[in-house]
C-alpha cells in the first residue's frame, strides 16, 4: 500500500490544479487518472480573469499564456441580420482583463509538468474502485492493468468529473438536471481575420461562437437536442457549410474538418449535491456543481475550488482535524458562487439559445441594452467571468429597463 497525504482522483483541470497547489507547500499527494494518456483535445477552453488569477496564484499563468490565444472583445451578430453588441473586457477593472483560449489537452500537459516537477506523482490507467474510512485517514481501492492496487491517505479528493465515482462511493445524494439541447465543439484551422476579437452569432435555436487560440479556430455550435439527429443526417458537408454561410471567413480554415470524428458531441448537464465534503473526502469542480456551457466557467470554477480547497486542507493538517466539519469551510467559501453561475448559466442560455420568441427577443434587447452602457457591461462581465457571486435588485432592473 503507498501511503500518500492526499489522494486525488481524476487529473483533469481541476485535479491537477488542486496536485500543484498541494505539493507546493509540501504535501505528498498523488493523482490517479483512468486515462492511459492525455488525448488531443478536439475543442477549445476559454480561461477568464477568474481562472487567469488562480493559475497566477499556482506560479504556471506564463506557461499557459504561452500556449493560449487572447481575446479583449466578444462581438455578438444575429445570424443574416447584422451586429448585436461588443463586449470589451478590457474595461474590468482587474489585472487579467482580458480571455485566453486553449485547448484543453496542452493545458493538461503545462499542468501535469508542474505537479510532476514539484514532485507530484500521477499513476495513469489507474481506475478508482472505492474508498473505506479507517482509524487514521483513507484506504483508496484502485484496479491498474487489471490488478488491485490500494492507496492511503489522509484525505481523498473527487475531481472525477459529474459521474464521480468517488461521490457515489461517499453516498453523497446528486441531483443531476440534463438540458434539452446539445452542443459540438471543434478545432478549425486558424481564421487570419480572428486575432483579437472572437465572434458569436445566436438566432432563435441558435448559437455559434468562433474563438482564436494559438493554431486552431474554437468553434462551438449550439443545438436544441431534438434537431441534432436531423442535423447529422444531411452530412457533415451541409453542416460545414451551414458554418461558412454563417461565416463566410471560415470557409478556408473547415478543410481539417473530414468526418463527424472530429466534432466533439456534449450534452449538458447540471449536477447540484448536498454537501461538497464528507469525512477525510471532497469533491470539486463538475463533481459538484457542473453547469450549463453558456458562461464557459467550468474550468475556471474548478481552478478556483482546486486553490480554496487546498488552503482549507493545509488548516486541516494544521490543526490535525479531517472531519467534515472541518473541511466544511472549503465549501461555505465557493457554494455561493458555485450556484449563482449555475443559475445565471440557465437564465443567459435561455435567452441566448431559445426558440421561444419572447424570450429571444428579450435576450437581444438585453444584449443591446449591455453593450451601449459600459457600466452595464461591466457589471455583466464580472458576473460572467466569476469575479462577483450575486446581482443587486437595481442591477437586475437596469438590464430589463
Amino acid at each position: 500500500m503507498e501511503d500518500y497525504d492526499v489522494v486525488i482522483v481524476g487529473a483533469g483541470v481541476g485535479g491537477l490544479a488542486l496536485g500543484c497547489a498541494l505539493v507546493s507547500n509540501g504535501r505528498r499527494a498523488c493523482i490517479l487518472e483512468a486515462r492511459p494518456r492525455v488525448t488531443p483535445s478536439k475543442r477549445g477552453l476559454t480561461l477568464q480573469p477568474n481562472g487567469l488569477e488562480t493559475l497566477q496564484q499556482l506560479g504556471v499563468l506564463n506557461q499557459v499564456v504561452r500556449i493560449g490565444a487572447k481575446t479583449t472583445r466578444v462581438s455578438w451578430y444575429e445570424v443574416r441580420k447584422g451586429p448585436l453588441a461588443t463586449l470589451d473586457y478590457s474595461i474590468l477593472d482587474h489585472p487579467f482583463n482580458y480571455l485566453l483560449t486553449v485547448v484543453p489537452s496542452e493545458l493538461e500537459l503545462v499542468l501535469r509538468e508542474a505537479f510532476s516537477r514539484r514532485g507530484g506523482v500521477i499513476y495513469d490507467s489507474t481506475f478508482f474502485r472505492e474508498t473505506l474510512r479507517t482509524r487514521f485517514g483513507r484506504v483508496i481501492k484502485a484496479e491498474r492493468n487489471g490488478s488491485p492496487v490500494e492507496f492511503s491517505a489522509k484525505i481523498v479528493v473527487g475531481a472525477d468529473g459529474e459521474n464521480s465515482g468517488v461521490r457515489r462511493a461517499l453516498q453523497i445524494p446528486a441531483r443531476i438536471k440534463k438540458y434539452p439541447d446539445d452542443f459540438l465543439f471543434m478545432l478549425a484551422r486558424p481564421m487570419p481575420s480572428l486575432r483579437l476579437e472572437a465572434r458569436q452569432y445566436g438566432a432563435r435555436g441558435k448559437l455559434v461562437g468562433f474563438f482564436p487560440t494559438r493554431s486552431a479556430t474554437y468553434i462551438f455550435y449550439y443545438i436544441p437536442g431534438t434537431r441534432l439527429q436531423q442535423l447529422r443526417s444531411r452530412g457533415l458537408q451541409s453542416f460545414l457549410g451551414e458554418l461558412v454561410n454563417i461565416e463566410p471567413e471560415v470557409a478556408d480554415s473547415l478543410v481539417g474538418l473530414r468526418s463527424w470524428e472530429d466534432i466533439a458531441h456534449v450534452s449538458p448537464r447540471r449536477v447540484d449535491v448536498n454537501s461538497w465534503v464528507a469525512d477525510r473526502a471532497a469533491l470539486l469542480g463538475d463533481a459538484v456543481h457542473a453547469l450549463d456551457p453558456s458562461w464557459a466557467q467550468g474550468a475556471n470554477m474548478a481552478l478556483q475550488d482546486a486553490v480554496a480547497l487546498s488552503n482549507t486542507i493545509e488548516r486541516c493538517f494544521a490543526l490535525d482535524d479531517f472531519s467534515t466539519n472541518a473541511l466544511k469551510g472549503y465549501e461555505r467559501i465557493r457554494r455561493k458562487q458555485a450556484e449563482f453561475a449555475q443559475i445565471s448559466a440557465e437564465r443567459t442560455a435561455q435567452l441566448t439559445t431559445t426558440e421561444n420568441r419572447f424570450y429571444y427577443w428579450l435576450g437581444k434587447r438585453i444584449l443591446k441594452r449591455t453593450g451601449r452602457n459600459r457600466e452595464l457591461m461591466r457589471v455583466a462581465l464580472r458576473a460572467s467571468c466569476g469575479l462577483i457571486d450575486h446581482f443587486s435588485v437595481q442591477e437586475r432592473i437596469r438590464f430589463l429597463i
